[in-house]
């Protein structure tokens, strides 16, 4: 299986949250990097997919089970870090009791997330031994 399928979509009513290995975690951010195309691709439970647009970054669910992003480069790159980052943040944890994670998400004034975001997580599970 791929690293990036790896990676978990959950969707409840007030809570949207991608989570994963670390490895799956960062395959995925490179997947959606290296593409400049629109793309989508499988993991566990749904689907996500990517679009280059104008404009900040748009966080949607579509069809109940795919989670997709939208926005320049420079906005997409929010999510793209936020996957490196929690991954490296699970890799050097000492403190196995907390699942490190990243709330992505609109406030009021933020110029590089849209107000029609819909809030994300992003969070890891510990790597494995």
């Amino acid at each position: 299986m791929d690293d990036h399928r790896r990676c978990r979509l959950f969707v409840s009513d007030d809570e949207l949250e991608l989570a994963g290995p670390p490895a799956a975690l960062r395959a995925l951010s490179r997947l959606l990097r290296h593409h400049a195309e629109p793309l989508e691709v499988a993991v566990t439970d749904g689907a996500v997919s990517q679009e280059a647009t104008a404009g900040p970054l748009l966080v949607s669910l579509q069809g109940g089970t795919r989670l997709h992003f939208s926005g320049g480069s420079e906005y997409l790159d929010i999510i793209w870090d936020a996957l490196d980052g929690v991954a490296e943040q699970a890799e050097t944890a000492d403190d196995r009791t907390v699942h490190r994670h990243q709330h992505i998400e609109y406030f009021p004034g933020d110029e590089y997330r849209s107000p029609d975001s819909v809030p994300l997580v992003i969070a890891s599970d510990w790597p494995e031994a």
